[in-house]
């Protein structure tokens, strides 16, 4: 998969501009705030509608402007579609997607260019919330499951309805009724999670190899605090529907439903000791990046193919070695773009790439071709 054609207008400080992205590696430089993290964000909210980068949506518009447009040429088994992103702020943002001019929803529209991002906040993974870590397995179970991204919509739409009754003192019967839907989506979303985390551990033992890690083995495994992550999702409903009327009182205290896979983590250790206590900021930050290698690769797997590959400030958190392997990694991939406020640290380990400079937020082609020996 490869994207021929980008189109941007009004996305962060990035000019109105259309590009030609090569394939194979291309290293985006400048200086710091000259644009090249919007650039491969520009790339990411693209494909995936979100941003490798913690903020809000609202951040993605060009200051004073109400709308941004994201526009691209994908070529995927040698057949080029197009895509297309309009958004306006309001009071909330509308966002319009299409396939050349055909209007898509978005579990449509998300499986046609998926990007694989890495970036410098990686190391969340490993040492940030439940969110961060949620968020990850989630994208990555839609892609293996289309209909994982149905069932986490419907969980979140009742559990916006449940809370608002408990607050509101809703009765039995309105709080049975959202509690059904929690459960039998809330049960099939964990079996999801589960299995998909199967295949991602099954893959990273080999990324930590390759990588050359030298800690003790990380371990990934599903952390349900409540006890509700059995897999088996006809009996995972009965038991979450039953704990969600057991915690209705606690519930309506707190503000909050206390139970359910919006709760759930994925409990990372090294050595048997949690990893955010037994690593270093680049140790984290290299498990991170293993992580996000095994996910492509399952993804790979899936999609029969590469994605894009997009890597915002490679070099930061790591040395020059395992700089080095990282870059190997993504070497021979259809299309990455890396960014780096440092090219002097990235080229000597780069095998072969194309150099853009981005400049106030305009991309400036700097070298057809860099190549190092």
């Amino acid at each position: 998969m490869q994207i021929t054609r980008l189109e941007t207008r009004s996305f962060r400080n990035l000019d109105s501009q259309e590009l030609s992205p090569h394939p194979g590696v291309t290293l985006v430089i400048g200086p710091n705030g000259a644009g090249k993290s919007n650039l491969l964000e520009a790339i990411t909210v693209l494909g995936n509608l979100t941003s490798f980068r913690p903020g809000p949506p609202t951040a993605y518009f060009r200051w004073h402007a109400e709308s941004y447009l994201l526009a691209a040429t994908v070529v995927r088994d040698g057949t080029p579609v197009e895509i297309r992103q309009e958004a306006r702020l309001g009071r909330h943002i509308a966002r319009t997607l299409f396939r050349g001019g055909r209007r898509l929803t978005m579990g449509e529209y998300l499986q046609l260019c998926p990007v694989a991002a890495l970036s410098g906040f990686d190391r969340a993974l490993v040492t940030g919330t439940p969110e961060d870590r949620r968020r990850f397995l989630d994208r990555l179970a839609f892609h293996l499951h289309p209909e994982a991204l149905r069932m986490l919509q419907q969980y979140r739409r009742a559990l916006r309805q449940r809370a608002g009754l408990l607050l509101g003192g809703g009765q039995f019967e309105e709080l049975e009724a959202f509690e059904q839907i929690l459960a039998a989506t809330g049960a099939r979303l964990v079996e999801l999670r589960l299995a998909t985390l199967r295949r991602l551990v099954s893959g990273l033992e080999g990324e930590m190899g390759l990588l050359q890690w030298a800690a003790g083995r990380p371990q990934v495994r599903y952390h349900a605090p409540d006890g509700l992550g059995s897999p088996d999702a006809s009996q995972l409903a009965v038991r979450l529907g039953s704990a969600l009327a057991r915690s209705r009182r606690l519930d309506a205290q707190q503000r909050r439903t206390t139970v359910g896979p919006h709760r759930h983590d994925l409990a990372i250790t090294v050595g048997g000791v949690p990893a955010r206590e037994a690593l270093s900021a680049g140790q984290a930050k290299l498990l991170a990046v293993g992580l996000r290698l095994a996910a492509l690769a399952v993804l790979e797997e899936r999609l029969g193919g590469a994605p894009v590959v997009v890597f915002d400030d490679v070099d930061a958190e790591l040395d020059a070695s395992a700089l080095g392997r990282v870059l190997a990694r993504l070497h021979g991939r259809a299309q990455v773009l890396i960014s780096s406020a440092r090219p002097e640290l990235v080229l000597p380990a780069a095998a072969a790439v194309r150099v853009w400079r981005v400049e106030e937020g305009r991309v400036v082609v700097a070298d057809d071709e860099r190549s190092v020996e």
